[in-house]
């Protein structure tokens, strides 16, 4: 859950302001469902999903201060834990009611009937006119691109955007055996062509902050999450998905029909990679070790 943790009004207003300048949001900050579906739009277009910290050995620091460090003060993204941070203190700070961060489970990729997967991914709830809706920031390549309203049946929830089409639906909804949905109640999916893919679920129980402590120290340490073992860079723009896995780079474009096509190509070297960082995800940090970072993704 967010909470105010002893911050300033004073410290907020300064923290909010150096935020909407690092996503280049020059609109209103009253919490009205509009502006927070624009400050949204504005912070995944702006700051990237990117996990270099943990693939170089670097510790993750999600406190406040090491949060806006990271991600307002320098030229870098973050992972979800980093990115739900930001966006939930920035949506309090907004004045937005019922801000609440929750741990969920990653499906994407994972096989049903498999167990239920670890908790490794953060999300952010709020109340706005009188709904509550879902909003991620940190999800990476297939993030979300709108706010999702609970609460609704499976046949109304769906909301299409230029990137894609995405719903949170009733757990029971997603068809998964019981054995891999311990403590979820939502499932976030997405449109793949005629079927809904199953991205995450979320447990709607109450966290408390050490919960993201563990949760951020397992994923940033551990091998078994790919991110200290693999490379993973994304952003996006108003038409495209552009994304690195690993050596990969691939950008995706959308049309207004809700196709889509990629140009793909392999980085070769890393120095490519650093100026692929740069270029296309923002990225403009010279204390990276470029060199590592390379050799992670080469050998993933």
């Amino acid at each position: 859950m967010a909470e105010g943790r002893g911050r300033t009004s004073a410290g907020e207003a300064r923290f909010l302001s150096a935020y909407f300048a690092r996503i280049g949001y020059t609109g209103d900050a009253a919490p009205a469902l509009a502006n927070i579906a624009a400050v949204h739009a504005h912070h995944t277009r702006a700051i990237p999903f990117e996990n270099l910290a943990p693939a170089t050995g670097a510790p993750v620091d999600i406190t406040d201060e090491g949060i806006e460090s990271a991600l307002v003060a320098s030229s870098r993204g973050g992972y979800c834990f980093q990115h739900a941070g930001l966006l939930s203190r920035a949506l309090g700070a907004m004045g937005v009611d019922g801000v609440e961060n929750h741990l969920c489970r990653v499906y994407w990729g994972h096989e049903p009937g498999t167990g239920a997967p670890a908790r490794t991914h953060q999300a952010t709830l709020v109340e706005a006119e009188g709904s509550r809706h879902l909003v991620d920031a940190g999800f990476g390549g297939f993030n979300p691109s709108g706010l999702l309203p609970l609460g609704l049946a499976a046949e109304e929830s769906a909301v299409a955007t230029p990137l894609g089409t995405f719903r949170v639906v009733d757990v029971a909804v997603a068809g998964l055996p019981a054995g891999d949905t311990a403590g979820v109640d939502l499932m976030v999916q997405a449109r793949l062509g005629e079927r809904w893919a199953n991205l995450y679920g979320v447990g709607l129980g109450a966290h408390a902050p050490a919960d993201f402590q563990v949760a951020n120290w397992y994923v940033s340490t551990s091998a078994v999450p790919p991110f200290t073992r693999s490379l993973m860079f994304s952003i996006r723009t108003e038409t495209e998905r552009i994304t690195l896995a690993n050596l990969e780079l691939a950008v995706r474009t959308y049309t207004p029909d809700g196709a889509s096509t990629v140009a793909r190509h392999t980085l070769g070297s890393a120095g490519e990679l650093r100026e692929a960082a740069r270029e296309l995800f923002r990225i403009d940090d010279p204390g990276l070790d470029w060199d590592r970072a390379y050799r992670v993704a080469a050998q993933a």
